[in-house]
């Protein structure tokens, strides 16, 4: 097993939603791939009752591929509808999707063996998530953050171009 480097992160809290499925935390940290390649690691850990702290013990963590960081960024930023990644952990058994659901925010998903977890973001949350996942981004492919922002607008409108 490869020793993980953890770097800066972020939380966010579903904290008051009724559904126990959606009541969650969300954890987004700078890590690396064993090639040390730029990343996020992606956890969702389920709130047993409004108000509560996470069970952080009962989490599901994805670390994202590089193709799986390019998109992730751009539904954070509210360029793409949506991405997925499957096949993760070692059973490969984990799978993450995001959802970008315009003026109401974003929607993260992580599933592992049948089990998912929600975490829902405000428009706001799901700003400050852009940013910060953009900047690993940019890390990434050594670049400027607005540059990687460049590129992904850029990206965002080749893909909506007829064939």
């Amino acid at each position: 097993m490869t020793e993980e480097v953890y770097g800066e992160a972020m939380k966010f809290f579903s904290d008051r939603q009724q559904d126990p499925g959606k009541r969650t935390g969300l954890n987004v940290q700078f890590t690396a791939t064993r090639k040390k390649y730029p990343t996020l690691s992606v956890e969702v850990a389920p709130i047993l009752e409004p108000g509560q702290s996470p069970y952080w013990a009962s989490k599901i963590t994805i670390q994202l591929t590089p193709t799986e960081l390019t998109a992730f960024c751009g539904v954070m930023f509210g360029l793409r509808k949506s991405m997925k990644g499957a096949y993760h952990g070692e059973a490969k058994n984990k799978g993450i999707a995001a959802y970008n659901n315009g003026p109401s925010g974003a929607v993260i998903v992580l599933s592992e063996q049948g089990r998912q977890l929600q975490n829902f973001l405000t428009p706001e949350d799901r700003l400050e998530l852009a940013v910060f996942s953009t900047r690993r981004l940019a890390e990434a492919w050594k670049v400027t953050p607005s540059d990687a922002v460049a590129f992904l607008r850029q990206a965002a409108w080749l893909d909506r171009q007829p064939s």
